[in-house]
């Protein structure tokens, strides 16, 4: 453990060595003179030229809106024909860059029809032509609209190691600003749209508008190059857009540590809109005044809301809210560091940060929220189990009702049935067999008669059997079997009994009750034709539709009137049966002879 704690120490200390004597190769100029002047060429070294410390920050004059400046710094080259590269962490005005009098890269810098505020590196090759040995001069010319004139140091060095430090700078300057800036238009929208879709969800609509509004605000301040002909809107609308984000952000603060300040934010809003018409109605004159008293008279109403969050984490010490409390702290000191470096209050390069908080905030916040997303989420799964647990426990109790049910629909079944068949057989063939015994008790009866009452009870109770066989729910066979008993019957006393049908399907399909009253019908019409008609010819027809079955029986007897009230206790029952299946019964006279049609919806 000793030998490899000593070998990573060894390895540190290598690393260490190599990056300090990597550094020493990299000059970094950090004393410089500088000059206001318009002039298109370098004034002369007899110009009231004034030696500064860089980075340099400094009030512009105020007599006139655009002023040009000159600054120059010596440096040493120890082999001229070696590849020096420029770098400058900022150039924030942009510029011309001269090397010994040798123009080696130029920026746009601000003139008549445009303003310009750049913050991108720039990194520049110093071609050897325009170098010598020893002590040369770089001297840099820009014109200003700003407040303050801003220059940063400048580093000579190769290549390699300019151009990993540019690197890191573009990507922390620029690249981390525009992924940040895109971030926050992107996440802005679609939280509005899901506040749109919650309103009751104010929280949402409050962080999607400060995240809405840091966008814009971002987009607008890192804007490069602005025409003068909409500079005043421009630099209006970066102002509506910082403004509205901290009161946004400091109502979204209050309303998260659960306080309720409608008139703290009511002034808020009117501090806010009335600031912006003010730059809006003043123009330029009132940017001392907007940048020096209005923007900074929002931190204190900043700060309270801040001071109610951090209270309501110190109270609350959940991770949300201490997650919040801390996103916030930081983001307030990367405000406060750039508004320092705006206002020239320290003399530090001017590098702006607070593109970098607002993400954090955001990553913070999103987190916030999927957290209560995932405690909504397990509250819905929760309820869904104990909704399903009851539901299954319905379920079960359903299953046992209906299975009860069913027990209770059998049974009652059963004994419908069976009062049925009694009732059937009772008043069928149980009434034929009494009044046939009645007869024959008293002597009346001859045999043929006594054979043919018997006949037809047997009839009555083979079709009983026949229609109510368990086997057996089409009609077809059970007919058969019926024309079957009924052609000898007819043969035997001389009449022909012929049997039509038409479009008969290969089953017909029917409960035992109603097959039974069918059959009955169709047994009475033709046993009254065997008892009275006086026939020599009879014609049974059966026709099937998709919706209906008819049957029909013809002879060419002697016919009888149709009259309801004397017909017999025949047609009478005929007309009950059919009643009690939903059938239309039909009797009609014929010349000669009867007819009668039954029809059945199937």
């Amino acid at each position: 453990m000793n030998k490899i704690f000593r070998f990573l120490l060894c390895c540190l200390v290598v690393v260490s060595c190599q990056a300090n004597a990597d550094s020493t190769q990299v000059a970094r100029i950090k004393t410089a003179q500088y000059i206001i002047s318009d002039s298109a060429t370098l004034p002369p070294p007899d110009a009231k030229w004034q030696p500064i410390t860089l980075p340099h920050h400094a009030p512009k004059p105020t007599e006139r809106e655009l002023i040009g400046y000159w600054y120059k710094a010596s440096f040493d080259v120890a082999d001229a024909k070696q590849d020096e590269w420029v770098l400058f962490q900022q150039l924030v005005s942009g510029g011309e860059v001269y090397v010994n009098g040798a123009l080696i890269g130029e920026t746009p810098s601000a003139n008549e029809k445009i303003q310009v505020r750049w913050y991108l590196p720039e990194l520049w090759l110093i071609p050897p032509s325009a170098l010598h040995p020893g002590s040369n001069e770089i001297e840099v010319r820009f014109a200003i609209r700003e407040p303050f004139t801003s220059f940063g140091e400048i580093d000579i060095g190769p290549e390699k190691l300019q151009r990993a430090t540019y690197d890191q700078l573009l990507f922390w300057e620029d690249t981390s600003a525009d992924i940040s800036t895109a971030l926050c238009l992107i996440a802005g929208s679609i939280i509005i749209i899901v506040w749109i879709r919650r309103p009751k969800e104010k929280l949402y609509g409050l962080f999607g508008l400060c995240v809405l509004f840091w966008g814009i605000r971002t987009y607008l301040l890192r804007e490069p190059i602005v025409s003068t002909d909409i500079l005043l809107y421009w630099r209006c609308g970066y102002y509506f857009a910082t403004a509205g984000f901290i009161v946004l952000i400091s109502t979204f603060l209050l309303s998260f540590s659960e306080t309720s300040k409608p008139i703290f934010t009511k002034i808020l809003i009117a501090y806010w809109l009335a600031g912006t018409a003010a730059f809006l109605i003043f123009g330029f004159q009132a940017r001392h005044f907007i940048e020096t008293y209005w923007l900074t008279g929002l931190i204190p109403f900043n700060l309270y809301a801040v001071a109610h969050v951090l209270n309501y984490a110190a109270r609350q010490r959940t991770h949300n809210a201490l997650a919040m409390g801390l996103a916030i702290v930081f983001a307030l000191g990367l405000s406060l560091h750039d508004l320092a470096v705006q206002e020239a209050w320290v003399s530090w390069p001017e590098i702006y940060l607070m593109h970098l908080g607002i993400p954090a905030f955001l990553l913070v916040m999103i987190g916030i929220l999927l957290d209560r997303f995932l405690d909504s989420l397990a509250l819905v799964e929760n309820v869904n189990e104990q909704l399903e647990r009851r539901v299954n426990l319905r379920e079960q109790e359903l299953k046992y009702t209906y299975e009860q049910v069913r027990k209770l629909e059998r049974v009652n079944a059963a004994t419908e049935e069976r009062q049925r068949i009694m009732q059937d057989m009772h008043d069928g063939v149980g009434s034929q067999l009494f009044s046939t015994l009645l007869m024959a008790q008293s002597a009346q009866l001859s045999q043929p008669t006594l054979v043919g009452m018997l006949q037809e009870c047997l009839d009555d109770m083979r079709l009983v059997i026949d229609s109510l066989s368990p086997d057996e729910s089409d009609l077809l066979p059970v007919l058969g079997n019926f024309r079957f008993r009924m052609e000898a019957r007819f043969r035997a006393i001389g009449l022909n009994l012929e049997w039509h049908h038409r479009n008969i399907p290969d089953a017909l399909n029917m409960e035992p009750n109603v097959g039974l009253q069918v059959l009955r019908i169709l047994q009475e019409a033709l046993t009254n034709i065997l008892k009275h008609a006086q026939a020599k010819n009879v014609v049974v027809e059966l026709v099937s539709t998709p919706t209906s079955l008819r049957i029909r029986v013809a002879d060419d007897g002697v016919g009888f009137e149709i009259k309801p009230q004397s017909n017999g206790r025949g047609v009478g029952n005929m007309r009950t049966r059919a009643q009690k299946i939903g059938a239309e019964l039909t009797i009609s006279s014929l010349t000669p002879g009867t007819e009668v049609s039954l029809s059945i919806a199937l």
